[in-house]
This record gives C-alpha cells, sequence and structure tokens, in this order.
C-alpha cells in the first residue's frame, strides 16, 4: 500500500503546491523548513557506500540471457548484502536458486503476480531516508515505453509498488516525468542524466528545459548535469561516476587502437562495429561536459556496434565502496579478451579491486550487468 506521501504524488500540481508537506514542494521552502519535514533524501549514488539491498528480476523464460551474469555477480557478493529477487510465484524464485548454486549474499523472494520482464535497472531510481527516516523511496517513472502493447513491460510499472508492499523500508512513489532508471548516473553531488530525458518530456510533461531541469533537481536532490550530446543509450552504457569528484568515460578509439582490423572484423557484433568519426564525437562530447561539471574524466575502451544499441562496455558496471576499498564488479565478454584486459587496467589504474563479471549471454540483448542489477539501499 502506497503511503500518504506516495498519494500526493499522483494529484495534479496545483493541488500539491498547495501542500507543503509534499514531496514535490520540499525544494521550494527554506532550507530548514524543508529539512524539518522531508523525510525523503537524494537519489543513491553509483559510486559512495557499501551495498546493502540489491533487486533483481527473475522470469524462468528469460534464465539463458540472465543466469550466467546472476551466477558470477551474486557468487561474489559480500554474505552481508541481500538481494531482493522479484518473481511472479515461488516456483521461480526456486528455479532461479537452483540454478545459480553456491552464493554467500541473501536471497529473498517478492512475488509479483503480473507478468515482468527480467531487466531491474530502468524500473526505478531510489532516493536516500532524509532526517530520522529509514525508509528508502523508490521513484518509478510515469510510464513504461511498449507498455500498452507489451504486457512483460506493462507489469514492471508495478515493480516499485510490489517492492513497498513486500519490504517495510521501501516506499513507492510514480513521477509526473517519463524516464528510464538507466537514464541516470549518480555520485553524491552530481546526477547527469540523459538526452532522451529531454526529448520525452519537453512539451509533453513540462514546457520548457528550465522546468526540466527544475524537476530533476528537486527529483535528486543533486546538481543536474542534463547530457546534451551523448550515445543514445542508457547512462552507463557510456559512462560511470567513480566517486571523487572523478568520471569515466567510454572511448572507441582507444578500444579499435590494439585491435588489427581481423580482430575488429571479429568482434562478437551482429553488425560491424562502429568506430566512426560521427560516434567517436558523442563519447567525446560526454567526457567534455563532465570536465565542465569539474570532474577529473577516465577514458576506457568501449566498442559500438552499428546497430547503435550493443556495446562491449566495462562501464555498465556495479561498484562497492566498503572498509576503505572500492570495488567495480566489471562486466566482459567472451571474443573480447584484448577489450576485457584493457579494460579492467583502467580500473585498476582508477583505484578498484576487479570482480568479473561475465555477460556474453546478456549484451546481445542492448544491456549488461547494471541494466540487471538495481541498488534499493546502501550504507
Amino acid at each position: 500500500m502506497l503511503s500518504q506521501r506516495a498519494k500526493l504524488l499522483y494529484w495534479p500540481l496545483g493541488v500539491i503546491l498547495g501542500l507543503l508537506a509534499a514531496f514535490i514542494v520540499m525544494p521550494l521552502l527554506g532550507d530548514d523548513e524543508a529539512h524539518a519535514e522531508s523525510t525523503v533524501g537524494p537519489v543513491l549514488s553509483d559510486s559512495d557506500g557499501a551495498l546493502r539491498e540489491l533487486v533483481i528480476q527473475y522470469t524462468p523464460d528469460s534464465a539463458d540471457i540472465v543466469i550466467p551474469p546472476y551466477r558470477d555477480f551474486l557468487s561474489q557478493l559480500p554474505a552481508d548484502v541481500t538481494v531482493h529477487v522479484v518473481c511472479q510465484n515461488r516456483e521461480a524464485f526456486d528455479d532461479l536458486v537452483a540454478r545459480l548454486g553456491q552464493v554467500d549474499c541473501q536471497l529473498h523472494p517478492v512475488t509479483a503476480d503480473h507478468p515482468m520482464t527480467s531487466w531491474s535497472r530502468d524500473r526505478w531510481i531510489a532516493l536516500a531516508p532524509s532526517g530520522d527516516s529509514t525508509t528508502f523511496t523508490l521513484l518509478s517513472p510515469r510510464g513504461e515505453l511498449g507498455a500498452d502493447a507489451w504486457p512483460s513491460r506493462k507489469g514492471d510499472e508495478g515493480i516499485g509498488d510490489d517492492l513497498a508492499a513486500a519490504l517495510p523500508n521501501i516506499d513507492s512513489v510514480r513521477s509526473e516525468l517519463y524516464f528510464d532508471g538507466g537514464d541516470f548516473v549518480c555520485d553524491e553531488e552530481t546526477a547527469f542524466v540523459t538526452p532522451n530525458v529531454r526529448l520525452r518530456n519537453l512539451q509533453v510533461t513540462v514546457k520548457t528545459e528550465i522546468e526540466l531541469l527544475r524537476r530533476l533537481k528537486e527529483i535528486t536532490g543533486r546538481k543536474v548535469v542534463l547530457l546534451k550530446d551523448a550515445p543514445d543509450h542508457h547512462a552507463g552504457m557510456y559512462m560511470m561516476t567513480l566517486g571523487n569528484k572523478r568520471v569515466m568515460v567510454g572511448d572507441p578509439s582507444l578500444a579499435k587502437a590494439p585491435l588489427t582490423e581481423e580482430e575488429i572484423a571479429n568482434l562478437p557484433f551482429p553488425y560491424p562495429a562502429d568506430f566512426s568519426d560521427e560516434t567517436q564525437a558523442l563519447f567525446d562530447s560526454v567526457a567534455e561536459q563532465c570536465r565542465n561539471a569539474g570532474y577529473e574524466v577516465i577514458r576506457v575502451p568501449v566498442a559500438p556496434c552499428k546497430d547503435g544499441r550493443t556495446f562491449i562496455t566495462s562501464l555498465n558496471s556495479v561498484l562497492d565502496d566498503r572498509d576503505g576499498k572500492r570495488t567495480v564488479y566489471m562486466p566482459v565478454i567472451d571474443g573480447a579478451e584484448k577489450l576485457n584486459d584493457a579494460a579492467e587496467e583502467v580500473w585498476k589504474d582508477a583505484g578498484f579491486d576487479v570482480k568479473r563479471v561475465n555477460c556474453t549471454t546478456c549484451y546481445k540483448w542492448f544491456g549488461s550487468l547494471r541494466c540487471l542489477v538495481n541498488v534499493s539501499n546502501r550504507e
């Protein structure tokens, strides 16, 4: 059941603005008053804090795609991490457990009696508690792309509510904005947001870009960099925050340089690799926008495909920051060993312990590790 604050977010903006206790108007109050009344904090950082609770979704018909990366990832997680597994029924959860084998992390079933996909990241973004609250808030988009024609995607719209109904430390609200969770990459200061959020919302949910920026700042509780030029994909496919005012950004030229023409032709893509000047310029533009925001930029090899959707990228990762050590769960792809090794060296040089996760079975579906895993709680 949604909380009273959650229900307020469904109301028209004019009504919400008249209710000073509502989530949407907190940024309009004085700083002290807003802090006193709001129990919702900023969006969780992708790079700061220890992982505590994660969410994955599982359907048995996707087992061939998701079990290999799930097995690699979950078997390396610390024992104090809880993974909530959203399934349609207990039988599906038991099927996942049987396929995974031994893991040290805690697996917890969450039943959602409706169709769904196995892609967890896009369903919501998590907002930290504020003040004395211990409740994390899952903010779901206004709607899912393709929901009208795709029952599983329609079911994905309710995942946030399913989690809130099952978990005592979770609340669920719905934004008036359209977005995917993968459209955001955040640290403790800044939310980097893909151009697609602009395209989906201008003249639809907001009238101007200034209004959109204001809403994104209110939602995330962070400074917002709304990227103007970037690859047409989710942010985690081409960039990742690292903490300490650093970001890592993909660079196709670094992927091309160590490969022979034969190796480029044999990359495991459905179409040829795209090392064009036009594509390189999009990645370079992201790097420049990050520098302009005051960030140190580290470049890492990323190989895009000419279909515009299939990337060999180590950036679609999950980061853990605990006990003074930073760890990256880094996707790797069979048949791209030179790129895997080169990316690992960049991550190590950036100060990360690298744990490889084989994503060969899922990357060809236009997503990788981060697309399959969402984070609902960091320490």
